[in-house]
């Protein structure tokens, strides 16, 4: 990373909770509370990018939403360009959002099939008032889609078409269009490209990091494939059942795992490396992931790992700082970075 942006923190979470009210049983059942994310913390340096990981249900696209206050967050703080993002009011946050953007999973769905491209891409410029204060709106609106069609790489006559007309990644390539329209800061990628094919996968992830060098943007990228994470991101955050368990710059993480599960993971990454598989030999995770209204007592990774010991069952580790700067929560972990993962593989 770029130690000159050390003190540079565009986004800043810290102990953010979510929780949803479920009835369970009869009408009078006592309701019960699901923690989706549970106390986690993380930043975001200006221009870099941090990935959310883990299996589905691990909360890291409600840990995303809640930043973005599009979930209600029961507790913790969200700060974007150091103001408090949870305390604005809606005036106030209707501007703000202008700078926080996102680009979905599905290209399909996250498009409106009733509106032509160019519309799509228009939409939040009038929604946020968008653009230099000139007297003809329509013709800087105009211009803008037209700089964004050709940013994305998409052709000037495609602005009369509909979704419908579209292959998946070019669909993808309107909705990057429409999260640049109000020149956001910090985009919010949701698993952009698990839906599309390999090949249109690779353009995709080659046009986010272009587009990133050039409008020196920062992601949030939110993705279960640490293959595509590996090559996008600068750090990365391992969740489980809502808690981050593993946190480290990329280089970090990849070569030196810490947590059981972190390693689990890793060793499910396809490789053409001899090398890496040598390393990297599979680790089969036990069960299925428990259920989250009744999360295992101490680390909730406890029933599945394969190095547990009496202590993980017991306590809950506390996300720890072991060695420079790589964070991780297991009890079985030394001060100095020594890992139950040697014995695993």
């Amino acid at each position: 990373m770029d130690k000159s942006k050390a003190s540079d923190t565009l986004l800043k979470v810290e102990n953010l909770t979510v929780q949803f009210p479920i009835k369970r049983g009869s009408i009078i059942g006592k309701k019960k509370w699901l923690r989706a994310v549970d106390d986690i913390s993380f930043t975001i340096k200006r221009g870099e990018t941090l990935a959310l990981v883990g299996e589905s249900g691990s909360g890291k696209t409600t840990a995303a939403l809640a930043a973005a206050r599009l979930v209600k967050a029961h507790s913790g703080s969200v700060e974007l360009n150091g103001e408090d993002f949870l305390a604005l009011d809606d005036e106030t946050l209707r501007t703000a959002r202008a700078k926080l953007q996102f680009i979905f999973q599905d290209p399909y769905s996250s498009l409106n099939p009733r509106l032509k491209a160019e519309s799509i891409v228009r939409e939040p410029l009038a929604n946020l008032n968008t653009g230099s204060q000139t007297n003809d709106k329509k013709a800087e609106h105009n211009r803008i889609v037209d700089e964004l069609f050709e940013a994305v790489g998409l052709r000037p006559e495609q602005k009369k078409l509909f979704p419908h007309q579209f292959s998946g990644g070019q669909r993808q390539r309107i909705g990057i269009a429409r999260a640049l329209a109000t020149q956001p800061e910090l985009i919010i990628c949701d698993e952009p490209v698990s839906a599309l094919d390999v090949a249109v996968q690779a353009q995709i992830l080659n046009l986010l990091r272009k587009i990133q060098h050039e409008r020196n943007l920062t992601y949030l990228f939110i993705s279960h494939d640490l293959g595509v994470v590996q090559y996008m991101c600068d750090s990365i955050a391992v969740m489980y059942l809502g808690k981050i368990v593993e946190y480290a710059d990329r280089l970090s993480l990849f070569n030196n795992p810490q947590h059981p599960y972190t390693a689990a993971l890793l060793s499910a990454v396809p490789s053409v490396d001899r090398q890496r598989r040598s390393k990297y030999k599979r680790i089969l995770i036990p069960g299925d992931t428990p259920d989250a209204l009744n999360p295992p007592i101490g680390c909730r990774f406890s029933s599945r790992c394969p190095a547990a010991q009496p202590i993980c069952s017991e306590s809950e580790p506390p996300l720890i700082s072991r060695t420079d700067g790589h964070q991780v929560a297991c009890h079985l972990v030394s001060d100095t970075g020594e890992s139950p993962i040697s014995a695993l593989i």
